[in-house]
């Protein structure tokens, strides 16, 4: 087993997929000042896929409907999805600074 590397600046959660790489979760900002962040993504640094879930949901009663900013469920939608695919994801970690 390798040694526990930090986590990048900004990365809130990291779960490890069964061939060595992480899934990283981040809040993405806006561009208001002071910057607030809109969603939480998910990204696979061994494959290309992510998942990006908005802070803001839509909330319908029985006549009207309104949006309530919820970035506690955001960051548990996000978890989910990377625990999923952590846990299926047979792609390699990419080198850090390999030449393209």
């Amino acid at each position: 087993m390798s040694e526990q590397q930090p986590r990048p600046e900004g990365v809130i959660a990291r779960y490890l997929t069964v061939a060595g790489a992480t899934v990283d979760l981040t809040h993405q900002l806006t561009v208001v000042i002071p910057p607030e962040p809109y969603a939480t993504l998910a990204a696979c640094n061994g494959c290309p896929a992510s998942s990006e879930h908005n802070h803001y949901r839509m909330v319908w009663g029985l006549t009207a409907q309104h949006e309530e900013h919820d970035p506690k469920a955001a960051d548990q939608d996000a978890r989910d999805w990377a625990q999923a695919h952590a846990s299926e994801c047979r792609a390699l970690p990419l080198q850090q600074g390999a030449a393209s």
